[in-house]
């Protein structure tokens, strides 16, 4: 088998890069984002900074990589959500399905709080920067991709429960996930479960006040 020069074994490069953006979040873990650096990332990896360098032309890009493998993980929950079989229709139906979406992404999220934290931090970072730094557009892509998914969710949900939207789905997703994003941050706060629930089903509610039958 072929290895490099540090005896691990030859991977292409997708696979490398995904295994480096596993060691970044592990060292973000255990130290937030001041502990992500090339050369963190490279003994973590067991690989040498040129590895590194290869697969990532800086460490904003890297951070990019990672930070957006954290959005995915926590907003595939809304799609994973929208059941195989028959949902059922009508607004009590619609609202149903989307306390169970709003839940099982804070059930992530309290499963792992500090990949949650990590997301807050990096965009804080991010709207930190200089307009011509690297790292200056992160926190837009993060929303961009928070509302992708949110899309994506609103338009499957209401075709499977035969509704349509009364506000444009723009807003509607942008309004859901700051109130989604704020009681997932009030949690980690407080930690108050009950709370947490109750928060989620007054925003399924009003989400699903928004919708008409088709």
């Amino acid at each position: 088998m072929r290895s490099d020069v540090r005896g691990t074994r030859r991977l292409s490069v997708e696979d490398r890069r995904k295994q480096l953006v596993e060691c970044a979040l592990a060292l973000a873990d255990r130290g937030g984002m001041g502990a992500v650096t090339v050369r963190g990332v490279a003994e973590e990896a067991k690989v040498s900074l040129g590895v590194v360098h290869y697969c990532f032309d800086d460490k904003e890009q890297l951070v990019a990589a990672m930070i957006e493998k954290v959005i995915t993980e926590q907003l595939e929950a809304l799609i994973g959500s929208i059941p195989t079989g028959t949902l059922g229709t009508g607004r009590d139906a619609l609202r149903t399905g989307v306390v169970e979406a709003l839940t099982a992404v804070w059930r992530r999220a309290a499963e792992f709080p500090d990949r949650w934290l990590l997301m807050i931090e990096s965009m804080l970072f991010s709207l930190r920067q200089p307009v011509e730094s690297a790292s200056a557009g992160q926190a837009m892509v993060q929303h961009q991709t928070a509302e992708k998914y949110g899309r994506a969710y609103l338009s499957e949900i209401g075709e499977r429960c035969q509704m349509r939207w009364d506000i444009e789905e723009r807003a509607l997703v942008r309004a859901a996930l700051q109130m989604l994003f704020g009681t997932v941050q009030w949690w980690l706060v407080d930690r108050d479960d009950a709370a947490a629930r109750d928060s989620l089903s007054a925003v399924a509610g009003w989400i699903a006040d928004s919708a008409s039958p088709k």
